[in-house]
């Protein structure tokens, strides 16, 4: 990255984290985040929430999920395919998921690059630090962490 050490205060990244593959992506840019970022910087990451994805499958076949995408986006549609193809629409991503995540293997792939302090949140908290983003209304299907470098 073109920034000098230290030098970041704060990084946003809404629904990336998946699209990057664990090993040979993620947890490099997690390293390079890390040296960019100043002591004090908070890392704001969101990404499709595995361990809700599976309790939803569990509980109604997605059913849930479903809804809450149709009232995001009325115009998602499965194609006739029954719910359960949603569940397979999170997972894939029509071709662009790499990773889901759970708070456990997220903390972890951040450690690998040497941050301590994750912490589950919901997104008014990031909303609250940062107004100018636009709502996803996603809290029931996605993963939400405030990460620092140290504890």
């Amino acid at each position: 990255m073109p920034f000098s050490d230290g030098s970041v205060t704060a990084v946003v990244m809404q629904h990336v984290v998946e699209h990057l593959e664990l090993h040979g992506q993620l947890v490099p840019l997690f390293r390079e985040l890390r040296r960019v970022c100043a002591d004090d910087a908070v890392l704001w990451l969101s990404c499709p929430d595995l361990a809700k994805v599976c309790a939803a499958y569990t509980t109604d076949r997605g059913q849930g999920l479903k809804e809450d995408r149709c009232r995001r986006w009325p115009e998602y549609s499965l194609g006739g395919a029954p719910v359960q193809q949603f569940i397979n629409d999170l997972f894939q991503a029509r071709g662009r998921h790499r990773n889901l995540f759970d708070l456990e293997l997220l903390t972890w792939a951040l450690g690998q690059a040497g941050f301590l302090a994750v912490e589950r949140i919901e997104e008014a908290d990031l909303l609250a630090a940062h107004p100018e983003f636009p709502p996803r209304h996603d809290d029931e299907q996605s993963l939400y962490v405030r990460v620092r470098k140290s504890l």
